[in-house]
C-alpha cells in the first residue's frame, strides 16, 4: 500500500553522520520527522524537490549561548540563526533572569514560541552568578524547580560557582539534584579548571564544558568524560586553538557553539555556519565538521533522534550549493522550508533603573609612591591580565586617566546600593566614555571614560532611557536603547544592526579599537572568570577569589 508523505528531496548527496561520508540518497519526509532515506516505491510525496548539484546535512545546532548576547529578541533572534542553517540551540537565560527573575524567564520561554527555531533552555543555575556582585534578583532551588515541567526546559545550565559545588554548597547541590531527578542533565563552566577541579564536577554528573581555551584543557575535559563545546563567538574565539585537540578517537565529545555572538556579527560572518566553515578551513574534514555542528551537539545534550539525515529523525535539515563554504540554498526545520518573515515581538514589563551616581563618585585619589592593580584587556577574550603598574596621577593626587589607563565603574541598578571603582588597560580612549546595562552576568551599568564629565553623563543617559548602550564624547550622546530588561532590543534585527552600526561609528570617533568594545567590555564585570574584575562591590581577583584594594 503506498504512503503518502510531504515531501521528497531527490538527487542530492545527503550526509551520513554514522559513516562519515555523502552518499546520493532521497529523502522522504512526513510531518516533522524523516520516515526514509533512499529508493522505496511504497511511499508518494506531496513534492518533489530535486536537490541534484545539492548537498543535504543535518540543521546545525549550537550547543550553549545566550540569546540576549544578540541584543535580539528569541524570535528575533530566531529568524537571523535559521538564515545560517541553525535550527536547534540551547540557550542559557541567566542575563534575563539576573535582571528579571522568572518572570525573565517566563518570557523567553514565550516568546520562543513565536520561532520555528527549537529553543532549548538550559535554568540558569547561578543567580546571581556570586555572592561578589548583586542582581536583580536571586533564584534559588525551590524557584526553579516548576519549570522542569516545561518541555523545552533541557536541564540546568553552565554551573559557574565551583566553589559551591566543591564546598557541597546546599542549594547549588539541590538544582543539580532536581535536574537530575526531572531526568535533564547538567552544563559545566569550568574555566581555569584543571583535571583536579573537573573531577569534582563529574562526581555530580555534570558533563559538558565550553571553556576551554587550548588543546590541554580540551583533553583534560574529554579525559574526564565531558563533551567539548568549541567555542567561536564575538569576543570568545577559542576554536582554532581547540582544534588539534580532536583525534579519530575522541571526535564525538566535540561539538560547536557560539556563547556570545552579537546580531551584527551573525549578520556579517553567520553563526555556526561561521564555526563548520573555520574548521573546515583548518583542515578538518567536512563531513566530520558537519557532525560536530549537528549530531555530536545533540549527543551532548542527550536529545534522541535528532541531528541526522536517518528514518525516525527530525526533519531539520539545510542544503548547500557548496559543502566546503558553507553556501546555503535552503533550510528547513521542522519539516517545513523556512520563509523568512518578521513575528509579532512580545514586550517584558519595563524594570526601572534605580541608582544615584554623581561626579563625586568617580574621585580615585590614590599613593603616586605605589603601583596600582589594574584590569587588562585581551582581545577577542573574555579573560583579563591582573597587572600591577605605576598609573599616572594628577597633582591633586588622584589617577589621572589617558589614552593607555581609563576609569572604570560597575553601578548597582535594581536597589541603588553604590558601585565599584577601578582602572582598567586596553580600551584606548582617547577622549569621552561608553556605557551599558549589560554587565556579566548581574547586569548592572558598567561605565569606562576618561572624561569624568562624559562617564556621568553617560550613566544619567542610560538611566534615563531604561537601559541600553551608549557613547558619549565631549557631551555628544549617542544611544542604542534596550528596553526589554536593558538587554534587548524591540526592533527587527536589520534596524538593530543599523542603531548597532551608528553606535560603533561614533566609538570609533573616541578609541581605534578594532574588536567589540561593548561585548568586552560587558565581560570586565564577570568575577568567575579569570583574572581580574570589577564588580559593583569593588576589584575582584579571581585567584584570590576576594575583593582586593586597586593599591596595597
Amino acid at each position: 500500500m503506498v504512503q503518502q508523505v510531504d515531501h521528497h528531496l531527490t538527487g542530492g548527496q545527503v550526509l551520513n553522520v554514522f559513516n562519515q561520508e555523502f552518499e546520493e540518497k532521497d529523502l522522504w519526509i512526513k510531518g516533522e520527522k524523516i520516515v526514509f532515506v533512499g529508493d522505496n516505491k511504497d511511499l508518494e510525496a506531496k513534492a518533489t524537490i530535486d536537490c541534484s548539484d545539492r548537498f543535504l546535512v543535518p540543521g546545525f545546532i549550537d550547543a550553549h549561548l545566550h540569546i540576549e548576547s544578540s541584543l535580539l529578541t528569541p524570535s528575533e533572534f530566531g529568524r537571523l540563526s535559521l538564515e545560517n542553517g541553525v535550527t536547534r540551540i540551547f540557550a542559557d537565560p541567566h542575563e534575563i533572569a539576573s535582571v528579571a527573575g522568572i518572570s525573565g524567564i517566563q518570557y523567553m520561554l514565550d516568546s520562543a514560541k513565536k520561532t520555528p527555531l527549537h529553543i532549548h533552555y538550559m535554568l540558569p543555575s547561578s543567580v546571581p552568578a556570586t555572592p561578589f556582585e548583586h542582581a536583580g534578583a536571586t533564584l534559588d532551588a525551590d524557584a526553579l524547580r516548576p519549570f522542569y515541567q516545561h518541555p523545552e526546559i533541557a536541564g540546568l545550565a553552565e554551573v559557574m560557582d565551583f566553589p559551591a559545588v566543591a564546598n557541597g554548597q546546599t542549594d547549588m547541590l539541590k538544582k543539580i539534584a532536581d535536574a537530575k531527578e526531572a531526568h535533564r542533565h547538567v552544563d559545566g563552566h569550568g574555566a581555569g579548571l584543571g583535571p583536579v577541579e573537573l573531577a569534582v564536577y563529574r562526581s555530580y554528573g555534570i558533563d559538558t564544558d565550553h571553556e576551554a581555551t587550548s588543546k590541554k584543557e580540551a583533553l583534560d575535559r574529554v579525559n574526564a568524560g565531558m563533551a567539548v563545546f568549541l567555542r567561536e563567538g564575538t569576543v570568545e574565539r577559542d576554536e582554532r586553538a581547540l582544534l588539534p585537540a580532536i583525534t579519530k578517537a575522541n571526535e564525538g565529545h566535540f561539538a560547536f557553539a557560539t556563547d556570545d555572538k552579537s546580531a551584527a556579527d551573525i549578520q556579517k560572518e553567520g553563526t555556526i555556519n561561521f564555526n563548520i566553515a573555520l574548521a573546515i578551513k583548518n583542515g578538518l574534514a567536512p563531513e566530520l565538521a558537519y557532525t560536530l555542528a549537528s549530531y555530536n551537539g545533540a549527543n551532548a545534550h542527550h536529545l534522541q533522534n535528532v541531528g541526522a539525515l536517518a528514518p525516525g529523525f527530525e526533519a531539520d535539515l539545510v542544503i548547500l550549493t557548496d559543502p566546503k563554504q558553507v553556501t546555503i540554498d535552503q533550510v528547513m526545520v521542522g519539516g517545513q522550508f523556512f520563509k523568512n518573515r518578521q513575528e509579532d515581538v512580545l514586550l517584558l514589563p519595563g524594570q526601572q533603573i534605580n541608582l544615584t551616581f554623581e561626579q563625586a563618585d568617580l574621585a580615585l585619589p590614590l599613593d603616586a609612591n605605589k603601583p596600582a592593580h589594574v584590569i587588562e584587556i585581551e582581545p577577542h577574550h573574555i579573560t583579563t591580565q591582573h597587572q600591577v603598574e605605576s598609573v599616572p596621577i594628577n597633582g591633586n593626587g588622584h589617577f589621572a586617566p589617558n589614552e593607555t589607563f581609563a576609569k572604570v565603574a560597575v553601578i548597582e541598578r535594581y536597589h541603588d546600593l553604590g558601585h565599584g571603582l577601578g582602572i582598567i588597560k586596553g580600551l584606548s580612549l582617547k577622549k569621552g566614555a561608553i556605557a551599558s546595562t549589560i554587565a556579566h552576568d548581574s547586569h548592572n551599568l558598567i561605565v569606562a571614560g576618561v572624561n569624568d564629565d562624559d562617564m556621568v553623563l553617560a550613566v544619567e543617559t542610560l538611566k534615563k532611557i531604561g537601559g541600553g548602550q551608549v557613547v558619549v564624547k565631549n557631551g555628544q550622546v549617542t544611544t542604542l536603547p534596550l528596553p526589554i530588561g536593558g538587554l534587548m532590543s524591540d526592533l527587527p534585527y536589520e534596524e538593530l544592526i543599523q542603531k548597532q552600526q551608528t553606535l560603533n561609528e561614533a566609538f570609533a570617533e573616541i578609541s581605534p579599537l578594532t574588536f567589540d568594545p561593548f561585548l568586552t567590555l560587558s565581560f570586565m564585570a564577570l568575577p568567575v572568570i579569570p583574572s581580574l574584575k570589577i564588580t559593583d562591590q569593588g576589584l575582584f581577583d579571581f585567584t584570590q577569589f576576594a575583593f582586593i584594594p586597586i593599591q596595597d
